[in-house]
């Protein structure tokens, strides 16, 4: 790689603006530990301490920086730098930024020693294993819909401050608006189609897109109709060719539990209809509009399945609650600073990073997921470069 020394420097310029951006106030040995865990992820993209530990470029003996990572990740509340971590990346949400929102896992099915590990439905197998919850919430750049977490936070649903994966939801909600406001639309599958949750976002002036579950009940015109009775209704039609497909979307004015409500229904996706329940305001391109914004919902779980196969999430090998939750969140922290330089595609750094990751030249959409590509470049170039001490003396 020609020059690479110097895309190395530029990375790493970034990497440091963003530590001391995330850890402003918490002091030196924080923003520290922060500079190497991040700096070791990259580099080995693990999360086992002893792989973060040699990727660090430190003299200092592997036991000890172990040592040193394994006190440090137990010892400080992340949520104290969740406020820093929204004010790095505030520039990029804007009354137009589509939040997905999502229930994810990490599981330990052979794991015995961690604190309060809980049974949770392993989403890529179905089946009930042990591991941890985790809420995701993530906004979606404007230019490039690059998904940069927002909020991530591991609970269990046995340590003893939990009260419900709904009541976990809104925190994450709460945690946000803090931070940004009401803005944006809020975008969430349909094991979220809940009454409370709908009083909840109407109640906080929050626009929202919901997938209804095939059960839901609802009003329209004076009437109780089924989702199979209500989307036989007539309604006007608009077709599109999308994604590959001939699609055919329609809206309902309905009520569910007396609150005024758009259905929207989208046809030629599947074998039934996609219906989902919006308060965004109807007009000629609703139908269409909330289709496409929630079908970049699916970025979300692109994310969460980056930080698994690249990172290695469930690989950790921390025991304590609050090791692991912050190990979840500097892992979610970390996807960010990716994001941010997969948005800025007109750039030498993110061109040369593209280029030295030596993926295969072809033409991409413009949505196209660049994570792996640039997390691959920077590890290359971190385990070429970091040894050398760019980074830390330990």
């Amino acid at each position: 790689m020609r020059d690479c020394s110097r895309v190395f420097r530029d990375v790493a310029s970034k990497l440091n603006k963003f530590v001391r951006g995330i850890a402003d106030g918490c002091g030196k040995v924080l923003e520290k530990f922060l500079g190497d865990f991040l700096c070791g992820m990259l580099s080995k993209q693990n999360v086992m301490l002893s792989e973060i530990s040699r990727g660090v470029g430190t003299r200092t003996s592997l036991k000890k920086v172990i040592e040193r990572f394994s006190e440090r990740l137990a010892s400080f509340f992340g949520m104290s730098l969740i406020w820093n971590y929204h004010r790095v990346i505030k520039n990029e949400i804007n009354d137009r930024t589509i939040f997905c929102v999502d229930d994810g896992d990490v599981t330990k099915p052979y794991g015995v020693k961690f604190e309060d590990l809980c049974q949770v439905r392993d989403g890529s197998t179905g089946r009930i294993e042990k591991g941890y919850g985790i809420v995701n919430i993530v906004a979606l750049t404007s230019k490039y819909k690059q998904p940069i977490p927002v909020y991530s936070y591991l609970f269990s649903n046995i340590e003893p401050n939990y009260i419900s994966n709904n009541v976990e939801t809104q925190i994450a909600l709460d945690c946000i608006r803090y931070s940004f406001g009401s803005v944006g639309i809020k975008v969430f599958d349909r094991g979220y189609d809940d009454i409370s949750l709908v009083r909840y976002l109407r109640g906080n002036d929050e626009k929202f897109i919901i997938r209804c579950k095939q059960n839901r009940v609802m009003h329209f015109e004076d009437k109780k109709y089924n989702m199979e009775e209500i989307v036989k209704q007539p309604a006007k039609e608009v077709t599109c060719y999308f994604k590959g497909k001939y699609l055919t979307f329609k809206s309902y004015a309905v009520e569910v539990h007396e609150i005024p409500l758009n259905l929207v229904v989208v046809t030629g996706f599947g074998i039934k209809p996609m219906t989902l329940l919006t308060n965004l305001p109807a007009d000629d391109e609703l139908a269409r509009t909330a289709a496409k914004v929630y079908i970049l919902r699916w970025k979300i779980e692109e994310k969460h399945r980056f930080e698994k196969e690249v990172f290695k999430l469930e690989n950790f090998r921390v025991r304590g609650l609050e090791a692991i939750r912050n190990v979840v969140l500097l892992t979610s922290m970390l996807c960010g600073f990716i994001a941010l330089l997969c948005e800025y595609q007109n750039r030498k750094l993110f061109k040369r990073l593209l280029e030295d990751s030596q993926t295969l030249k072809k033409k991409f959409g413009k949505n196209h997921l660049y994570f792996y590509s640039i997390a691959r470049a920077i590890s290359d170039l971190f385990c070429a470069y970091v040894p050398q001490n760019y980074f830390s003396s330990g």
